[in-house]
């Protein structure tokens, strides 16, 4: 007797193993996003709400107000698909997951099933539904108190990424879909939130023209849209019926329109036509092109669409073709049939992405594509424009060259000369970033050249007498010139530009020395002082790094050459005379201040207003 009892006892463990196991999963990285496995509590179905207060007379019958019993073999299913999500999830394969997940919640809803898919919602950034379950988890389960408090950490977190959209002015019983998505009609009977980022946003009422936009929706945000319907003016009928006679939703792009066989009036064009019945039964998108005052009819087949596809296109907005079908623009999802099928997406200014799928039965598919930019679309070239920049640059002079600095020898010294260069440009500037223009500037810097080499000849003599010079110089000048130029980068623009044209200007040379007599003995010679003309071109090449501050306005910093070629070198004019001592008057030779070629570099700071 105890045997028997005892087999019993083990057959009944055996059957609630069967029905309720426990599955014991490992950490993940994240302990606020910690799936959760099977367990007694977790089989839980889901707990309806009360039903609304009513008189004693008008209550339904008790049996009406439970959910319908489950059988142990779609526990068995729906633990099966929970299992393979956990599998996926472990996996990171988030949108495959979510799909077990929800099949698993759509057989017996779960505590654990629905905390999964919360999971996975959220890591694919479907923070709008991901915010949805992670409420239903709390108010239709008994929840653990440490489950409780993350899946509570993860609403405040998912709200911040949720923002809502606040529809106005469009007619009653219109209907609203969002991003492909049916939500409902207006006025909404509750706030109409959706994932931070754009959104397109569809209103529609027979008889009237469709209202549609795209808006972009910050996270925590209310964003408004007036949605004003106007009557159509230009017209058709559309008549759908289902083949065999089947009564199911008519959705006219997107939105049910009503029962088949519906008939109804739209405006003039393509649409995208689908049925929709109970469970897996419907009718795979076509296409109804409607004539101005002619009806079209369209004969649709329902049969069993054992698969889904979700197609999330980049730029959101993109249109999406499903089997050569229009199924509208941003996201698309919808049940169809196993086999094989063909994805386009198009966006103005973008190339057109085809992506070919393979839908097995009982398989949600979720297709990500992003399209790449067509750099040669008109949308993508920027305007021409005029563009006025400033420059201020520190010159940095590691020789004036000539024979001053050509006489420097042992124990001169030389340092580096030091000046400073203004310019203001003015450009004409492609969209290609091309630009031309003019420029004018102004330069002054000084330079030293210490006990140079030097020969003071005296007045009536043909003997020179040695020694050394001083040389301060300093040049004066103003440039003007052209230039061209390329624009590009964004947030961080690049500019390469080269000026030429010409540099006037005066050298001024304070020169001091000290000279050996003729007859002996040593003077010093008084400082005097000359006003040379200095007459370049310049070639000026420049490359910029800056930052956008405004749309309009950039600030960079510069790197610019000032190279210098003669057209009438700066001399010493020999008929200035010196007091040379004992050997009366003397003069200095005319020799050359300024190099016939001169190097310069400019580093500096350059704002640029592009108008």
């Amino acid at each position: 007797m105890r045997i028997r009892s005892r087999a019993l006892l083990v057959l009944i463990i055996v059957l609630t193993a069967a029905l309720f196991p426990t599955s014991a999963l490992s950490q993940p990285a994240d302990e606020a996003e910690q799936p959760a496995s099977y367990s007694d509590e977790a089989d839980k179905p889901a707990t309806p709400p009360p039903p609304p207060t009513t008189l004693a007379a008008e209550k339904p019958p008790a049996d009406e107000d439970e959910p319908p019993p489950v059988s142990a073999k779609t526990k068995q299913q729906a633990k099966r698909h929970f299992l393979k999500g956990i599998k996926l999830l472990r996996q990171q394969a988030w949108a495959p997951a979510l799909a077990e997940f929800l099949l698993s919640r759509e057989l017996y809803a779960t505590r654990v099933a629905t905390n999964n898919a919360g999971i996975a919602l959220q890591r694919l950034q479907r923070y709008d539904e991901a915010l949805d379950i992670f409420e239903t988890l709390l108010r239709d389960f008994k929840v653990p108190p440490a489950e409780r408090t993350r899946a509570q950490h993860q609403i405040a977190e998912l709200r911040a990424l949720v923002g809502t959209i606040d529809i106005q002015g469009a007619e009653p019983g219109a209907s609203i879909v969002i991003s492909s998505e049916d939500r409902g009609e207006y006025p909404p009977v509750k706030p109409l939130r959706v994932a931070a980022g754009n959104h397109v946003v569809r209103v529609f009422k027979e008889g009237y023209e469709p209202f549609e936009t795209r808006i972009d929706v910050a996270g925590g945000q209310l964003a408004f849209v007036t949605a004003k319907l106007q009557k159509l003016k230009d017209s058709g009928r559309l008549r759908v019926v289902e083949r065999t006679g089947r009564t199911l939703d008519v959705l006219v792009d997107n939105v049910i329109v009503g029962k088949s066989p519906w008939e109804g009036r739209l405006a003039v064009g393509d649409h995208m036509v689908t049925l929709r019945g109970k469970g897996k039964i419907g009718a795979q998108p076509a296409k109804a092109t409607v004539e101005s005052q002619q009806l079209t009819q369209l004969s649709l087949v329902a049969e069993d669409l054992d698969a889904s596809l979700r197609i999330d296109p980049t730029p959101p907005g993109a249109s999406v073709w499903l089997d050569s079908v229009n199924v509208g623009s941003g996201v698309w999802l919808g049940r169809l049939k196993t086999g094989p099928h063909t994805i386009e997406v198009k966006a103005a200014g973008f190339l057109d992405g085809k992506r070919s799928v393979e839908l097995e039965k009982g398989q949600r598919e979720t297709l990500a594509i992003e399209l790449e930019r067509d750099e040669d679309a008109p949308q993508w070239r920027k305007p021409a424009r005029w563009t006025i920049d400033g420059n201020a640059s520190l010159v940095l002079a590691p020789t004036l060259g000539g024979d001053v600095a050509d006489r420097c020898g042992d124990g001169c010294i030389n340092p580096i000369g030091l000046g400073g260069l203004i310019l203001v440009n003015g450009s004409y500037e492609l969209g290609s970033g091309l630009g031309f223009g003019i420029e004018l500037g102004y330069y002054i810097g000084t330079k030293e050249v210490e006990k140079r080499e030097a020969e003071l000849t005296p007045n009536g003599m043909t003997t020179a007498n040695a020694g050394w010079a001083t040389d301060s110089l300093r040049l004066s000048a103003f440039l003007a010139g052209a230039t061209a130029g390329y624009h590009f980068g964004e947030q961080v623009p690049v500019t390469l530009r080269v000026g030429a044209g010409v540099l006037y200007g005066q050298l001024r040379d304070e020169r001091n020395g000290h000279f050996t007599a003729q007859h002996g003995g040593e003077f010093d010679a008084f400082p005097v002082v000359d006003f040379p003309t200095a007459t370049y071109v310049y070639i000026a090449p420049a490359a910029r790094v800056g930052y956008r501050l405004t749309e309009n306005l950039e600030l960079s910093a510069q790197l610019q050459a000032l190279l210098l070629v003669a057209l009438a070198q700066p001399k010493w004019d020999p008929n200035i005379e010196v007091a040379a001592a004992t050997d009366g008057i003397g003069r200095y030779s005319n020799e050359s201040l300024m190099g016939s070629f001169v190097g310069m570099f400019a580093p500096g700071v350059n704002l640029r207003y592009a108008f």
